[in-house]
């Protein structure tokens, strides 16, 4: 196993050199730390960052937290998360950090795991892939001063100086989708979430009420929660507005999920659908979904640049808006 003394040797330098320059202390001079990193390509050589951690009570980890979900495959099957997820980790790697992410199936577990990377791991760069009321998980972090969180999604009450957000203008996308329906003839859709304590879901329903009280449209939500009584809510739903013939669901995954209700009702489906994050699932549901673009890997990209560029520098701005695209398929077309 190479070592920091093998790295030293052949760049012909002490080993306390060597860490020095690995670390870009500014004592040692460009060349030599030029020297240093030639040679530890060639030797193949990884800092062992744990022991580093350890003696420096630092981190060179930052944390990804993902929102609780009860079922591990709302996550695992959900192609938004491991684009974000690549879009972090591809700006962390060129930084020298590794990412290390925080799950749970409730929030008590994601409090407790985060907790953990806070006590042992020392870590204290945090970026959510959530933004939620309330949040008991971004409190207990916040009580570090000095954490640095950024945020995908907007949250107007979390005006900490070291928290930054990323994110879709989601009121916007949620009217746009809405008035898209409604001008192709769609006269009553139907807002379909699984957590309104989730600020995107809350602001693209914002979105859809603004989209349709402009056309004096009552305003219907309908709340689901994978339950074996969803089939039956749904159900209900429709029969208590006969004149619904659209949804707009909060994501791909939940579209996808109304259209299997639906086939186990037995109803026929005449109706639109529009949804968002324009997975590839989405294109391969049949009728393939038209869904939002809200480009996934940009958001995590910008958000791990901010992060690093806060620290850099105070005069970041707080938050940064990332564009949407509706793109269309066969599930909004007339029949």
């Amino acid at each position: 196993m190479v070592t920091i003394k093998d790295v030293a040797k052949l760049a012909r330098v002490s080993p306390s050199t060597a860490s020095r320059a690995l670390h870009d202390n500014k004592m040692i001079s460009p060349a030599t730390r030029a020297r240093v990193r030639k040679a530890m390509e060639e030797l193949n050589y990884s800092p062992n960052f744990s022991a580093q951690n350890l003696v420096k009570r630092q981190s060179n980890t930052v944390a990804i937290v993902l929102p609780a979900r009860e079922s591990p495959q709302q996550l695992g099957n959900n192609p938004f998360f491991m684009q974000i997820i690549q879009g972090i980790t591809s700006v962390c790697s060129q930084e020298g950090f590794m990412v290390s992410l925080a799950t749970g199936k409730t929030e008590d577990e994601l409090l407790a795991s985060v907790c953990v990377l806070m006590k042992s791991g020392h870590v204290d760069k945090f970026i959510f892939l959530y933004a939620k009321v309330e949040d008991t998980v971004y409190q207990a972090v916040r009580q570090n001063d000095e954490a640095m969180c950024i945020i995908v999604g907007h949250d107007e009450t979390k005006s900490h100086e070291r928290t930054l957000f990323v994110d879709t203008d989601n009121v916007k996308a949620g009217s746009d989708v809405t008035q898209f329906l409604l001008e192709r003839g769609y006269r009553q859709p139907l807002y379909i979430c699984t957590d309104m304590s989730e600020i995107v879901q809350e602001s693209r329903f914002k979105g859809f009420q603004k989209a349709v009280s402009s056309h004096h449209i009552p305003a219907h939500y309908l709340r689901l929660t994978n339950a074996p009584s969803d089939s039956h809510h749904l159900d209900e739903a429709l029969k208590r507005t006969p004149t619904i013939d659209a949804f707009v669901c909060c994501d791909d995954l939940t579209a996808i999920y109304v259209i299997r209700l639906l086939e186990l009702l037995k109803i026929e489906q005449s109706l639109g659908f529009i949804s968002f994050n324009n997975s590839l699932l989405a294109e391969l549901e049949s009728p393939a979904l038209t869904s939002v673009e809200i480009f996934p890997y940009d958001l995590g990209e910008t958000a791990a640049k901010l992060l690093f560029q806060r620290e850099a520098s105070k005069s970041i701005t707080k938050s940064l808006w990332i564009p949407h695209r509706i793109v269309e398929r066969e599930s909004t077309y007339r029949r």
